[in-house]
Parts: structure tokens; sequence; C-alpha cells
């Protein structure tokens, strides 16, 4: 059995609840997944699908960075601060920031989830973290089916790459959006080139 299937049991129905909790109380939420070298994810619970849960992300400035998006049968914990109104909600509030903002994704499969993340930002971040938890890819959507995730990277210095990258649509772990870095990458880089 691959390291991408197994891993340690956690009680599904347990997640969902305190995820779907966060959400409506509009709590501040810590997400561990059991990826090893995975980010540690702090935000708010924004939406749930079947497959897929977006949390508003929080920078370390007490900031909302964008979205990101993780898969459910990844995530081994949710904590969360029972407090509606705790130091970050307060930040949160000064800064005319609060209530966290909303997305429309859809959560339901990768397919929905990518492409309506795609369309709501010019760049997204596909993570595989399996294989690189330490990397993101960064770029524009260029196709998504059950078999393959095309995208049209931009390099660190803004350049767009001549060819797309393939990935498998099953070692897609964790997709962000919205965020300072995405769209800064976007800034320099412009539109991506279409042929």
């Amino acid at each position: 059995m691959s390291s991408k299937k197994s891993k340690p049991p956690v009680d599904k129905n347990a997640v969902r609840a305190r995820l779907e909790r966060a959400k409506d109380e509009q709590l501040v939420v810590g997400v561990r997944r059991w990826i090893r070298g995975a980010d540690y994810i702090e935000g708010f619970v924004v939406g749930i699908g079947a497959r897929w849960v977006a949390v508003a992300g929080l920078a370390g400035r007490v900031r909302f960075d964008g979205f990101a998006l993780l898969r459910l049968n990844d995530i081994q914990a949710v904590t969360i601060d029972p407090d509606p109104d705790c130091f970050t909600v307060k930040a949160l509030r000064a800064r005319s920031e609060w209530p966290p903002p909303s997305t429309e994704v859809e959560l339901d499969d990768l397919r929905g989830a990518v492409t309506t993340a795609a369309a709501a930002a010019p760049t997204t971040s596909i993570f595989v973290e399996f294989d690189r938890p330490d990397i993101c890819y960064v770029g524009s959507l260029v196709f998504v089916d059950s078999a393959v995730l095309r995208l049209l990277e931009v390099d660190p210095q803004g350049q767009w790459r001549r060819k797309a990258r393939s990935l498998d649509p099953d070692d897609v772990t964790r997709i962000d959006f919205g965020g300072d870095y995405e769209e800064a990458l976007a800034l320099v880089a412009g539109p991506p080139p279409r042929d």
C-alpha cells in the first residue's frame, strides 16, 4: 500500500462536526493534516463539501490572506478557539476585516474545486504534498479532468513558463488562491500567454 493511501485512523464524523461548528459559529480553527511536512492551516472555515473544505486563511499579521482548500480525508485534527471574541476576531474587527470573507467554490470534487478557485483569482497554487510538501505550483489552470490537471506556471520571478505542467489530480492535496503571494505573482507576470 502506498503512503498516499495509508494513514492513521481518524474519526471523520468528529472532524466534520468540528469543522461545521467552527463554520456555523465563525470560530478560529487550526487544521493539522497527517501529511508529513504539510503546513498547519489557521483561519476560518467558510465552506464544507463532500471532499474539500475551504478555509479563509490568516497571515501572521492577523489579516486574511486568501483561501486554502483542503481535502477532508487528509485532516487529522481540528483545534477550535471557543472564544467568539478572541484576540484574532478583535484585531480583524479593529481592521474592518470582519466577518471572514466568503468564496463561491465547489467543494464536492477536485475538478469543481480547482475550476472555481481558478475562476475566482488570476493565479492558483496547487500542492502535491505527498511528493513535495515544501513547494507549490502557482499558475493559471489550463485543463482538468479525472486523468490530468494542467497548469501554466508562473515562476518566482514573475515569468510565465512556456509549457504547462501536468499533475495527477489524485495527488493534489491543497489548492490556495486569493492570497498575497498569488496576487503579487499575477501583478508582476500579467495575464498568462494564450496560444
